[in-house]
């Protein structure tokens, strides 16, 4: 768990797939293999909200065979900054660092992938 802040400018000439969940929502719970799938692949940033401690957090993965990057929002101040209302929700940016795609809730591994396939060019 990284506590860092983050960029997309960091991620430049590469689309990149921002993640917000928890390890209390049960859509999330359904949805963590199709990130875990597409992290291998793309850059994804997952921000793990309201969801405890790290070690909370680093324990949840672990029981999960999850690996992702994850920032833990403990407070919520990166979920509030993105007017996340409701999870799991995602943001993809392209290349360019402009927001392509959102959504809200579970999204498929293919419907993933297409659209970070769609936000590189």
């Amino acid at each position: 768990v990284n506590k860092e802040l983050f960029s997309t400018a960091d991620y430049k000439d590469e689309a990149v797939l921002i993640h917000f969940w928890a390890t209390w929502c049960p859509t999330c719970k359904l949805e963590a293999s199709n990130i875990q799938s597409l992290s291998e692949d793309y850059s994804v940033i997952t921000i793990a909200v309201k969801s405890g401690s790290d070690t909370q957090i680093n324990t949840y993965l672990n029981e999960h065979d999850l690996n992702f990057k994850v920032i833990n929002d403990e407070e919520g101040i990166l979920s509030e900054q993105f007017s996340v209302q409701a999870y799991p929700t995602s943001f993809i940016y392209d290349k360019s660092n402009k927001l392509s795609f959102s959504e809200v809730g579970y999204t498929s591994t293919w419907g993933l992938r297409l659209r970070m396939w769609w936000a590189q060019y």
